[in-house]
């Protein structure tokens, strides 16, 4: 069952070879609009059979019906006559550097490449010596563009980006002296893959900051240098591009690098009806010609007349007419959360004690938690009742010590059928249980749904755990029918910050909320080192456009209890 991800790159692949083959601009990117609506779309087997394939943004009835073919079967007539003409390998040649399309045609009925071996080959064989338009300079950047390329043929996680991100940080702000730094683009969109770091800066001396950091130890090759703008590939894989312009420009830079594309396009068409072009040099007023520049990315916004669109929202959605009505949700932030329910210790799988997670939680100001160590089911980490108890005694031992209350919980086991790892007078013992699905993650579609259904129907389930599987062993179910029922049960579902999951990831987030269910933002760790993951979730949560009034740990204690007790009120 292919993927909105996969359908995309499949959309985006007829896109560009429409281009190719000489289509008209609008009709060719009407592909890459719709490319960009399904990434961010429900899975698009629930949208084809709810009837709503047609009310996704840039989505109409011929490209809906291309859509709809590569869902059933994985290909469409389009996409098929055109690989008739040309090998599918031949759109690789666009990702270098500096070939274009018309170049590529080139390549291609000149010399018969096709892809990205047969390039190398006729570079290293000297094909194109005394070629029109290939000189040595050229090529040296086609060689440039090759080497970038292979780099970026892996998405990189956004907790591994992050951490690189600041890595490169710290690197600049050792060198020549630079007055504003940080990092942009899809990183600080928070998506949950990044293709490549955008940095931006600004300085006195821009010529020294690029100097420096294409100096830099990490780079394993110089992609592109100049007097504003530098670009380095690592040897792990991942393109690193720094921007440096004047401090007055900080608030045009920020905007426009931190995108995204789709976003950036509706504003510019936006500002275009007013007569105003928007660039990362200004705002410039086409009657005019008067150029306003922005120190603060907020005044961008203003100067346009709409409320700031913070950076996770920034998806080339809705986002822009609500910002001109003004009513943006205000999203969750970092100093909302008062707890996190899902933690780990040596009790089970985790790597800390009981006593150093209880202290890491109370370090970050939190005023509850709960300790949630996995069922007996999960082998031999996994706790029995007796353990359970044990654990409870413990807790209750420290008290006070570190001025937080830890929560008595479990992360029990969904088995097969929907029935839990523990019976209910075990669970009745918890102050708080979630319930996850750790095996038999290929079950049909309907025996998945039930199975969750079944377990937010339990009294003394509070939480389904990361419930998608993302980033383990995806599993699928009705989405709505599951959403609902937890709304329906009073059951939150989760979104986990553990590096490896982001699940749900901020689409599905969204749906939930539609759906009437109340979600948590959660670390999910098993180190002290983990609990700061809980900000990976927060980013997913701002993505889906939740506020604090969306998320259980934003809610007092008194709150979170009441709406445990709630729940097993209804069911007495």
């Amino acid at each position: 069952m292919a993927t909105n991800a996969e359908i995309a790159a499949r959309l985006m692949q007829i896109r560009k070879l429409m281009e190719l083959a000489g289509e008209s601009f609008y009709k060719y990117m009407a592909f890459e609009k719709a490319a960009a609506s399904i990434e961010s779309a429900a899975p698009l087997d629930d949208v084809i059979a709810a009837g709503e394939l047609l009310a996704l943004p840039g989505i109409g009835k011929s490209i809906a019906g291309v859509i709809e073919q590569l869902v059933a079967t994985g290909t469409a007539d389009l996409l098929d006559d055109l690989l008739a003409r040309y090998p599918p390998t031949i759109l690789d040649l666009l990702a270098v550097s500096g070939i274009g399309t018309k170049t590529v045609a080139t390549l291609f009925e000149s010399y018969g490449i096709a892809s990205l071996d047969d390039l190398e080959r006729a570079i290293a064989d000297g094909r194109f010596e005394g070629a029109p338009r290939m000189g040595p300079k050229t090529i040296a950047n086609w060689k440039r563009g090759l080497l970038a390329y292979r780099g970026r043929l892996r998405r990189t996680p956004l907790p591994e980006a992050l951490a690189i991100a600041r890595e490169a940080i710290a690197y600049l702000r050792e060198g020549p002296p630079l007055e504003r730094l940080t990092y942009a683009g899809s990183l600080r969109r928070q998506e949950r893959s990044v293709g490549d770091i955008d940095l931006i800066c600004t300085a006195a001396d821009g010529a020294a900051a690029i100097a420096h950091f294409v100096a830099w130890e990490r780079a394993a090759a110089i992609v592109a240098e100049g007097a504003t703008k530098a670009s380095l590939w690592l040897a792990d894989g991942l393109q690193i591009d720094l921007r440096v312009l004047p401090d007055h420009l900080y608030g045009n830079l920020l905007q426009h690098f931190t995108g995204s594309r789709e976003h950036n396009i509706k504003l510019r068409e936006y500002a275009v009806r007013r007569n105003l072009r928007v660039s990362e040099n200004g705002i410039l007023n086409l009657e005019t010609g008067d150029n306003l520049t922005c120190a603060h990315e907020a005044d961008v916004y203003a100067a346009l007349g709409m409320a700031y669109v913070p950076p996770e929202l920034r998806s080339g959605l809705d986002e822009i007419e609500l910002a001109l009505a003004g009513t943006l949700p205000v999203l969750i932030e970092k100093d909302d959360l008062r707890g996190d329910f899902h933690m780990h210790t040596t009790w089970s799988d985790g790597d800390d004690s009981l006593e150093a997670m209880i202290a890491a939680a109370a370090a970050r100001g939190y005023a509850y938690h709960a300790i949630s160590d996995h069922s007996r089911s999960r082998g031999s980490f996994g706790l029995d009742r007796a353990r359970l108890r044990e654990q409870r005694a413990a807790i209750a031992a420290l008290g006070n010590r570190y001025g937080i209350r830890t929560l008595c919980a479990s992360e029990v086991d969904i088995l097969p059928d929907g029935t839990l790892d523990f019976d209910d007078a075990t669970l009745r013992e918890l102050d708080f249980t979630i319930a996850s699905v750790h095996t038999a993650y290929d079950q049909d579609r309907a025996t998945m749904t039930a199975r969750l259904i079944r377990a937010c129907e339990n009294p003394y389930v509070n939480l389904i755990g990361h419930p998608s599987g993302r980033g383990y062993a995806e599993y699928t179910f009705d989405l709505d029918a599951v959403f609902t029922a937890a709304a329906r049960t009073g059951t939150a579902l989760e979104i986990d910050g553990q590096k490896g999951r982001l699940d749900l990831p901020d689409p599905l987030a969204r749906r939930a909320k539609a759906c009437g269910a109340m979600l948590c933002v959660d670390s999910d760790s098993h180190r002290v080192g983990d609990v700061s993951d809980v900000e990976f979730a927060l980013g997913q949560a701002r993505r889906a456009g939740l506020t604090k009034d969306d998320v259980l740990n934003a809610q007092p204690l008194d709150a979170v209890l009441a709406f445990v007790a709630a729940k097993r009120g209804r069911a007495g």
